[in-house]
């Protein structure tokens, strides 16, 4: 049989001496960092998301919404009926990890390179809405929008074979989706796509990047999916009892 612990007389009291009244009642101190968190993350309640968006674009010869729309209209009707963000199978990519780590340091080598100051990065970053559904680009200039991804070394060259910003849609089409959501959201003709490589063993970096311009077309029919989702999510909406209205 195992020994049991008994604490020394000292120990019992130094242990009655310590006053634990209100312990209960403590609240968390939140950093500024996690309040503008919380901020964002309730901005985009109920709301379409760019970098989601190509949920919503399948069957592109089809005037319908593919069928996996669906599931991404049911996690905006939860978001609006009980007013929090739909927890279901939450997966998070080694990508979309490496992404968090290094977003910053990324922003920063494309200001580097192309001499441009970018506004709405890191914590400060915004949710831009337009047209019923919304996109928060990575940096905001006069003139661009910013998109980066720091993917594995795989990806990244793949992203290297890029000679315009065109070739964006056959490399990546989720990405060539989400940056001209980007552009429409926030009023910019231009973005700038970044690929940001870190080697996480050595610190070696690559930077690529690619100036890809507005495409009407892609935009129109992001738009016409976005018009025809809307109306789906406020049908099913309807059906529940008093629901957590969001604007």
């Amino acid at each position: 049989m195992l020994p049991t612990y008994s604490p020394t007389l000292e120990e019992t009291e130094v242990f009655q001496a310590l006053d634990f009244e209100g312990l209960d009642n403590l609240q968390e101190v939140k950093t500024d960092a996690q309040i503008k968190r919380e901020k964002w993350e309730k901005s985009r309640l109920g709301i379409f998301s760019g970098s989601e968006i190509i949920k919503l674009c399948g069957y592109e010869t089809k005037s319908e919404l593919p069928d996996g729309a669906y599931t991404y209209i049911s996690e905006k009707v939860y978001e609006i009926v009980f007013g929090e963000k739909y927890k279901g199978d939450i997966f998070e990519s080694e990508d979309i990890l490496r992404g968090r780590k290094y977003e910053l340091q990324a922003v920063a080598a494309v200001e580097k390179e192309t001499n441009i100051s970018f506004s709405f990065t890191g914590e400060n970053q915004k949710f831009f809405k337009r047209g019923g559904f919304g996109s928060t680009p990575d940096g905001l200039s006069k003139m661009y929008s910013l998109e980066t991804k720091c993917p594995n070394f795989v990806n990244h060259n793949n992203f290297k074979r890029m000679k315009k910003g065109e070739d964006l849609k056959k490399i990546e089409k989720k990405y060539w989706l989400q940056v001209q959501s980007e552009m429409y959201c926030t009023k910019r003709d231009k973005a700038i796509f970044a690929s940001f490589y870190v080697n996480e063993k050595t610190g070696y970096t690559d930077l690529f990047w690619i100036i890809v311009n507005k495409c009407e077309k892609t935009q129109e029919f992001i738009q016409e999916r976005v018009n025809m989702a809307n109306i789906e999510k406020r049908k099913q909406v309807r059906t529940y009892k008093k629901p957590v209205i969001i604007d």
